[in-house]
Order: structure tokens, then sequence, then C-alpha cells
């Protein structure tokens, strides 16, 4: 049984080393059937807990794997996992820095765009003037 749940857990830690502080990680839950290929079967998704610290998003993956009869916490990926009923669960700690970055990235990009596009337009502008 110990290597069917190991391929739930091959996945290396989603949190970096240079991660944030802050109240900015949520616990996921992630759930396959016992007999589902997980490099092939997408699991469900449920997010349980969002705008925590790292010690209080630690602890609510914890308490949610203690829910069930047979759990633990899978190190190398630093997941907590739970199994029952034919149902397999990872509880995964993420942070929103990721998405955020994103998020500062495209506005960046668009206002380099603009710029380019106001530059370019100036310069036209400036063109039509030298030839009235």
């Amino acid at each position: 049984m110990a290597e069917s749940v190991d391929r739930f857990l091959r996945h290396r830690p989603r949190i970096s080393t240079h991660a944030p502080l802050g109240r900015v990680f949520s616990v996921t839950q992630q759930s396959w059937a016992l007999t589902d290929d997980p490099k092939k079967t997408p699991p469900t998704i449920e997010v349980i807990a969002t705008g925590r610290s790292a010690a209080e998003a630690a602890d609510v993956a914890r308490a949610s794997a203690a829910t069930f009869n047979r759990h633990g916490f899978h190190k190398p990926s630093g997941a907590w996992w739970a199994s029952e009923g034919g149902r397999f669960h990872r509880f995964v700690i993420g942070n929103r820095g990721r998405a955020s970055a994103t998020l500062v990235a495209g506005i960046g990009l668009a206002g380099v765009v603009a710029g380019a596009a106001g530059l370019a337009f100036a310069q036209q502008r400036t063109k039509d003037r030298r030839r009235s």
C-alpha cells in the first residue's frame, strides 16, 4: 500500500526558499481515487484556508489530515496526506506570491507598451507639424 500512496506524493515542495513572509499562504486539498493515475488524472481541488501565516497554514494542513484514520507527512514533498474509503487526499501549502508577481509583471508590461505607443504617437505628431 505504501507504494500506491507514494505515487501521489512525488512532487517537489511548491514553496520557494525565498517565499514572502506574512499572511500569504493557503492550504488546498487535492483528492484522487486510489485507482487513479495521478499523472493522467487531475485531482479534485478544494481550498481549505487562505490568508494564513506559514505556521498557521501548516497547522491547518496537519489538522485536516488528522481527521482521517490513516494520515501522515511526506517530507520530500512537504505535504500532509490522508487516505480513507478508496480516496487519497494531499494537503498542500502554497503561497500567493507567484500569482501577484505575475500580475505585477503584466501591469509593468502594459505600462511599457502604453509608453511606447505614446512615444510613437508623439513622434508622428511632431513630423506632421513640421510638414504643415
